[in-house]
């Protein structure tokens, strides 16, 4: 499950194009703290200290304390520069232990099949949408495609699940299979649910638009 790792954060008075720039030539990412119904706050992140959280301890949510008061938020945005290298701006969602939210998490595949009958390997599905407690969204949802054979392939109705969580892909959705070369490509049927609300939602208006 994501870690609640603890994370500083330090309140913005400035906002724009220009301090946005200040912020990070001081080793901070620019950001925004916001949602249940309260004042959106501008803040800035260690840049270090976030990108450990993220790339080793694999963190979703963190514990952060701002204008003295201790708060759970979710990473609802990460942007990064055009070259994908630098974290250039993170939105971060208030959230509790009791709240459900709906998220992406990874797909990844472990193994090798044993037998592969002429078919090549090919992943359809590599994202789940999923819904869960904010506070136990899974890391990465792993596949063991050991006994994986051509002609059955490995459906969302097949992965396990951990206790809480509601996928909400259509179950008949492909995740993996073996194909034959030349074979008509699948058609995966599209979701019946909202997209997740952390992917997708807006955040409020304050000044961070020049910052992009």
């Amino acid at each position: 499950m994501s870690e609640l790792v603890a994370l500083a954060v330090q309140p913005r008075s400035t906002t724009g194009t220009k301090a946005a720039k200040k912020t990070r030539a001081a080793g901070m990412i620019p950001g925004i703290v916001y949602g249940h119904k309260q004042d959106p706050v501008s803040v800035s992140v260690p840049a270090k200290e976030l990108d450990h959280a993220i790339r080793v301890q694999h963190a979703r949510t963190f514990e952060i304390t701002l204008n003295g008061k201790k708060e759970t938020v979710l990473i609802r945005e990460l942007q990064w520069c055009h070259l994908g290298k630098e974290m250039y701006h993170i939105d971060l969602w208030r959230v509790d232990a009791a709240e459900r939210v709906k998220v992406t998490v990874p797909v990844e595949l472990r193994g090798a099949p044993k037998t592969t009958g002429g078919g090549v390997l090919e992943q359809p599905l590599h994202l789940l949408h999923i819904e869960c407690f904010a506070l136990k969204i899974p890391e990465a949802f792993r596949v063991d495609i050991e006994g994986l054979t051509l002609g059955h392939p490995i459906h969302v109705r097949d992965l396990a699940l951990p206790e809480g969580v509601k996928v909400l892909d259509p179950a008949e959705a492909v995740v993996v299979q073996l194909k034959l070369p030349g074979q008509e490509e699948a058609t995966e049927p599209a979701a019946d649910a909202a997209e997740p609300e952390v992917l997708t939602a807006k955040k409020p208006k304050d000044g961070e638009a020049e910052e992009k």
